[in-house]
Formats: structure tokens, C-alpha cells, sequence
């Protein structure tokens, strides 16, 4: 039977496919094409070898000897292309190196291999494309993907993923490979880390999330139309990263060749919920999905062939293909933030209190068995979000919106933590560079606070702020549009205040509290209540007179509870426990609605409510909306039947509330395509489009109707962008 040759080429991550003229990096096919793949199979083809310009003309460009113009422009078009897909740099190649005015030369290392492939097993034959410039491969059934070529390596990585060598890498050889650890830790104890300069390295105001890094590049996402973003380790202009993801883009990890994002897939500004994972090219933007595999966070291996995902609790290892993800471990709360060290032999991750929303960080040690680490420390009350310098000695961390380290050692049960960063404002995200003593940060500029805008409705139409000079939060009018309530942040917490529509005759409710996130005035006029939690508390409803006087705790057979709602004669008060990522407790709270009397002062369960959160009753009375627990529908109650139906599901659904005429639902999407309304009667849904944020601000949302008609809105002012610290290790 005769067989075909297949020559395949790898340097790198990348293999290259000489017979179909397709290039792969970890299995993924680069959008490379044409000039710039012959070019690079003339190099591999004589690597370390001269190909001189003229070479390169005769082969690829033989009919334009005499359009000199036309063949430059397309040599050095072809080979910026070529670089960019192989994330190469002509100051400093790796592959690809440029000897002036005469050509180029191939300098990476590479293999090259002979397949024979009888043509069943293999994409059958290949046939000419019809312009005769480059194969097209015709797949047969046999083939088992459409995105890879065949390979041994390929084909072994589909195949389900071996865990029990992977897991004994971290049991075996444990005593031995402490107390060496411990014998540097020992020698290397005085001292620490200084930092010696900084350096802002962007101006945009919106860096989101973590930032990554290679040491080249510092990656980052933002909540523009082209979320994924890089900007050089010295600063300048940042670029986009092409994305197909649909949503918002949120970079997770960067694996250790520098080559590859893990993105997840937003549906909202939050980033806890589970969604798609997606690895993303950094040069290509070329991208495919993780599998079916859905999680909170994910985070590569330093073997670069092994991904965790964080689903709920647990941490799971699956392969590049996301094929079949085996259990490592269940936390004991939602699990984030996963980082292998550098050796690959221990784990450390963020464990989230879904009830205190406090964090916490973990380590799963070379036995195999969790831990905390840093029991009894005082210092901070949340940690989260660990990373290791390059030389793994240090081991830094998020706590209470600083930057700490400490140095590295299995369990750190005995070592104290000392601060990095002494910034009057939150520092988000930190990632060591690889390659040089400097620590990059992102930095909160903004005050991170919510400011009360009223929006028009218009398209094109800017929201103007509220009470600028109140500095307010949470806002809300009373039912006659004479007076205002809303919540004031200072220093010290959060207070709740009172005041005519004209800002006049203020009045101080409460002492500062830890949080005010919800202010709700009765329809009377005489009362409002609020959602609130005392510092290191949990969220709770309170009541409290318009004139000030004591704060009442709303009663409630749930430790969480949030969200009240007012009935229309202000006797009743509805309310909820929110989802997990919201503080509303773990997975297996079962969620019900609640309604307090306060003639009775007694707090009953709904029926029929299970499941759902969030109420908000209409203007009429006639009708209760509230949201589903997975964030993606909304139910109605008709109070004069006790009845329930479907109003409407929609892919996330987020802060309902009622047009003044009890005709419209309006609600914010979080997939960040803006406000939405569904006519009650019909079930009818309508898109208003994405609520235009005012300059220095962003994911504004809807959460009511100021008297005039406009409707009411909350921005943060979440401004943010990247700085560097140079530091030095300290004898």
C-alpha cells in the first residue's frame, strides 16, 4: 500500500506541518498563511543557514523581479507577520534572526521528523487548492480532530490524562527535599525585600483584574471592546489581543513559555461565577475553548501540558484538550486563585468564605493534605492571591488591599509577613517578573466607590452625577420625590444619612457601619431600611425611624440575609439570601424569600419561593419580582393568587426594579450589553442598550427612577493602571 511522507518540524512550542503548510503551537493552529509560511519552511529546511533575499524573491515572488517596491513591501510584510505569530522580536530573536540587507537565518533549535501516514489512517490525501498556491487536506472519518495534525504527541494528549504520575511528583522524596529547604531558608534569613523605585508603566484608567507576565510583555484585560491587552515591561501604548470570546475576557494565568492565556469567558463584572475557559495565543489571538470545561478560575501547570480549574471547591487536573478533569482536592469554600511553585511540587490557592466573604490562603503540600497558612495571623483580615518571585525565595500576597511577602518555606506556619507596599490606596493585583528584580502592581487610582448619575434613556446621552457635594452611594427618593436617603462612606465606614431632594436639612442616621450596599424608603415616607453589615459581619436588613433613633436588626431564621423590599402599605418587608459569590453563604443553602410583619414583628417563609432571591414588589402591589439563584431569570408572583410563573430568562439578570406604572421589569444584563425590560402582561422582552459610563467610571447599572423619569444609576470610579516596583534583596 503506498504511503505518504509527512516532514514535520518543531522548535519551541510550535510544530510545523511541511505537507499541509499548517503550523501549530501546543496544538493549537496559528492563522498563518501563504508568503509567510513558505518563508518559514526555507528557513527550517536550512537552519542556522543564510537565506538571502534573492533566494526568497526567486521562490515566492518570481514574476516581480522587476517591481522591486512590490517584492520589499511584501518581504517585510510576510516576515513581521511571521514574528508576530511566533511572538518573536527582531532586536532579540529567538527564532527568526535578521542579517541586514542580505536576509535571514533560523537560530532556534528544532526538530525535524519523517512521518509515513497510509493515506486511510490520515487526512486521506491532500489535493491542490484550486489556485494552485498551497494544499488543502481532505479529512477522513478516522481523523479525530479538525484542529490538530496528526502527531504522536497529539494523539497522546487526547487520550485521557494519566493523574497518578503527576500527584506522586508532589509526595515523593518529602523530608528529604524540606529539610533542604529549610537548611537555605536557615542560611538566607536576615534581610528582605526593599523596594528601591517605581514606575507607572500605563495611563488608561482601566486595567481590570490580574495582570501577567513573561517579562517582555505585562498582560491585562479591560472592559473594552478588545478586553485582552498587553503593554511592554518599560511602558507605552498598549495592545490588543484579537479575542472570538463573546463576552468580556478576563486573562486568568500565562503559561511558563510565555505563549498562551487562560481567559475566562465573563457573563458579568464579578468574575465568580463558572463560565468557559478559553486558551488564547498571545501573538495570534488564535483561541479555542478548554473543552467543555466550565470553572471560576484555571491556572497552568509548570509542566505546561497540565491545567487545574477551580469548579465551586474543588481543584481539578486536566490537559490542554480539557479532557476528563479528575478531582485533586475540595477546599473548604469556593476555591480561586490557584499557583503551582516553581519546583511544581506544591500548591498554594484562595479559598472564599462565601458567608463572611472574607479569604483565606491554603497549601497543599507534598503529603498531599491542606492546610491554611498564616493561622493566627492578625494583621489582615483578608488574604488572597499568592505568587512567587523567579527565583521562588519569596512568596508575596494581597492582604487587605496591600502587597506582603515573606520568605518561601513549606506551610510559612512560622514566618512573619512583612509589607511591601505602604500605598494609601488598594493595590489589585501583583506579579513578579521572571527576568528581573521588579514586581508589577496594579494600583487603584480611583476612589472605588459608587456616585449616584441619572441616565435619560437616550442613546448617546451622558448620565450626569447626583448630589455631587453629598458624595453619595446608595441613593433612593421617597415615594413623593421630596426627600432623599442614601449612604455616605468615610474613613471610619459607612453612614446612613437623610435630606431633602434639594440636599437641605440633612440628617445623620446611623454611626458608621462596615458596609451600606441597599437603601430602601417605605412608601410611607416614615422608615427606611437598609442592607448593611457591621465590620467583619454579615449581611443583614436593619430598620431605622427618618428622624435617627436606634437601628433594629429586621429578624430572620438566616444568618445572611439582603435585599429588602417594601410592600406598597409599608406593613411588610420582603427579603432573601443572596447567592454564594454575593456573601450569601455556601453551595448547599438552600434559598428561600421571607416576609417580616412589623405589626408582628414575625418573619415567615414565602411559599413557593424556593430558589429565588433579590425581591422587589410592584408600585400596585399586585405583583413580586425576584431573581433566580443561578443569575440567569427572573420569576413573578401575583400576590392575589399566591401564585408563581416564569417571567423571563435571560443568560445573566441582575438588580430588577419596577417602572412607576407596574407595567415594565427593567433589569441590568452582566454580560455588559446594558439595560434590559420585559412588559409584564405579555412577557415581552426589550434591550435599551449599554448604559453609556460617564468619563472615569464604569459598569454602571440601573437600580431605580429618580421623579422626573430618568433612570436611576450607580458608577464606580474604579480607575487603575499598572506601575512597577524595582526592589532588591537586602542582606
Amino acid at each position: 500500500m503506498p504511503v505518504v511522507a509527512r516532514r514535520n518540524f518543531r522548535f519551541g512550542p510550535f510544530e510545523l506541518d511541511t505537507h499541509t503548510r499548517e503550523i501549530y503551537k501546543h496544538g493549537l493552529k496559528l492563522k498563518l498563511q501563504g508568503h509567510p509560511i513558505a518563508i518559514l519552511v526555507m528557513l527550517l529546511e536550512r537552519p542556522g543557514e543564510l537565506i538571502t533575499r534573492e533566494e526568497i524573491q526567486q521562490k515566492l515572488w518570481p514574476t516581480e523581479n522587476e517591481t522591486f517596491v512590490d517584492f520589499e513591501h511584501g518581504m517585510n510584510t510576510a516576515v513581521r507577520k511571521l514574528r508576530q505569530a511566533l511572538g518573536d522580536e527582531a532586536e532579540t530573536p529567538q527564532y527568526i534572526e535578521t542579517l541586514p540587507r542580505r536576509g535571514y537565518r533560523f537560530v532556534g533549535q528544532i526538530t525535524a521528523e519523517e512521518i509515513e501516514v497510509v493515506p486511510e489512517q490520515a487526512a486521506s490525501v491532500t489535493e491542490a487548492a484550486p489556485d494552485g498556491t498551497a494544499p488543502t487536506v481532505v479529512e477522513s472519518a478516522a481523523s479525530t480532530s479538525a484542529n490538530a495534525p496528526v502527531s504522536a504527541e497529539r494523539e497522546a494528549g487526547r487520550k485521557r490524562l494519566s493523574y497518578r504520575p503527576f500527584l506522586a511528583v508532589l509526595l515523593v522524596g518529602a523530608l528529604v527535599a524540606i529539610s533542604a529547604m529549610l537548611f537555605r531558608f536557615a542560611r538566607s534569613a536576615p534581610g528582605g525585600l526593599v523596594v528601591t523605585g517605581t514606575r507607572q508603566l500605563t495611563y488608561l484608567g482601566g486595567v481590570r483584574g490580574r495582570i501577567l507576565t513573561d517579562g517582555r510583555r505585562i498582560y491585562f484585560s479591560t472592559w473594552t471592546k478588545n478586553p485582552l491587552q498587553y503593554v511592554s515591561v518599560n511602558g507605552g501604548e498598549a495592545t490588543a489581543i484579537p479575542s472570538p470570546v463573546s463576552h468580556w475576557a478576563w486573562a486568568l494565568h500565562l503559561s511558563s513559555d510565555g505563549s498562551y492565556l487562560l481567559v475566562k469567558e465573563l457573563y458579568g463584572p464579578r468574575g465568580g461565577e463558572e463560565a468557559p475557559i478559553w486558551l488564547v495565543d498571545v501573538n495570534s489571538g488564535a483561541a479555542r475553548k478548554l473543552g467543555d470545561i466550565e470553572a471560576q478560575d484555571a491556572a497552568f501547570a509548570p509542566d505546561g501540558k497540565t491545567i487545574v480549574v477551580a469548579k465551586q471547591r474543588d481543584l481539578c487536573l486536566t490537559d490542554l484538550q480539557g479532557a476528563n478533569p479528575a478531582r485533586l482536592l475540595r477546599a473548604p469554600g469556593m476555591v480561586f486563585y490557584p499557583r503551582w511553585s516553581r519546583d511544581g511540587q506544591r500548591m498554594r490557592f484562595t479559598v472564599w468564605d462565601g458567608t463572611s466573604t472574607h479569604t483565606t490562603l491554603w497549601e497543599l503540600g507534598r503529603d498531599g493534605a491542606i492546610h491554611p497558612l498564616f493561622s493566627g495571623w492578625k494583621q489582615a483580615n483578608s488574604v488572597c492571591c499568592g505568587e512567587w518571585t523567579a527565583d521562588g525565595k519569596y512568596y508575596l500576597f494581597q492582604g487587605d488591599g496591600q502587597i506582603w511577602w515573606v520568605r518561601d518555606a513549606p506551610g510559612l506556619s512560622n514566618f512573619e509577613p512583612v509589607l511591601l507596599t505602604t500605598i494609601g490606596t488598594d493595590v489589585r493585583s501583583a506579579v513578579a517578573s521572571p527576568v528581573e528584580q521588579s514586581i508589577y502592581v496594579n494600583v487603584e487610582l480611583g476612589s472605588n466607590e459608587y456616585d449616584a448619575f441619572k441616565w435619560d434613556l437616550k442613546p448617546g446621552d451622558t448620565p450626569s452625577i447626583l448630589y455631587q457635594e453629598l458624595k453619595t452611594s446608595a441613593l433612593e427618593f421617597s415615594r413623593d420625590g421630596q426627600w432623599i436617603a442614601y449612604s455616605h462612606k468615610t474613613p471610619t465606614g459607612y453612614e446612613l444619612w437623610r435630606a431633602r431632594a434639594d440636599s437641605t436639612e440633612k440628617l445623620q442616621l446611623t454611626t458608621s457601619l462596615g458596609r451600606i450596599y441597599m437603601v430602601r424608603y417605605s412608601p410611607d415616607g416614615r422608615k427606611i431600611a437598609i442592607m448593611a453589615r457591621q465590620f467583619g459581619g454579615l449581611w443583614k436588613n436593619y430598620l431605622v425611624s427618618v428622624d435617627g433613633g436606634a437601628l433594629h436588626e429586621i429578624p430572620s431564621p438566616t444568618a445572611v440575609r439582603a435585599d429588602p423590599a417594601w410592600s406598597p402599605d409599608s406593613q411588610s418587608i420582603m427579603f432573601g439570601i443572596p447567592p454564594e459569590g454575593y456573601g450569601g453563604g455556601g453551595p448547599d443553602v438552600v434559598r428561600h424569600l421571607y416576609l417580616y410583619d412589623l405589626r408582628t414583628d414575625k418573619t415567615s417563609e414565602v411559599p413557593g419561593s424556593t430558589g429565588h432571591f433579590s425581591p422587589r414588589w410592584s408600585p400596585d402591589g399586585r405583583y413580586v419580582v425576584a431573581m433566580t439563584a443561578d443569575l440567569q431569570g427572573m420569576s413573578l408572583l401575583d400576590t392575589t393568587t399566591s401564585q408563581w410563573r416564569p417571567l423571563t430568562r435571560h443568560q445573566s439578570t441582575n438588580t430588577p426594579f419596577w417602572s412607576p406604572d407596574s407595567a415594565w421589569v427593567y433589569f441590568n444584563d452582566l454580560g455588559g450589553t446594558g439595560l434590559w425590560r420585559v412588559h409584564v402582561p405579555e412577557a415581552r422582552l426589550e434591550a435599551l442598550g449599554k448604559i453609556p459610563p460617564p468619563s472615569g467610571y464604569s459598569n454602571c447599572f440601573g437600580t431605580g427612577f429618580a421623579p422626573d423619569g430618568a433612570v436611576l444609576i450607580r458608577c464606580p470610579d474604579s480607575r487603575s493602571d499598572i506601575f512597577a516596583l524595582d526592589y532588591k534583596e537586602q542582606k
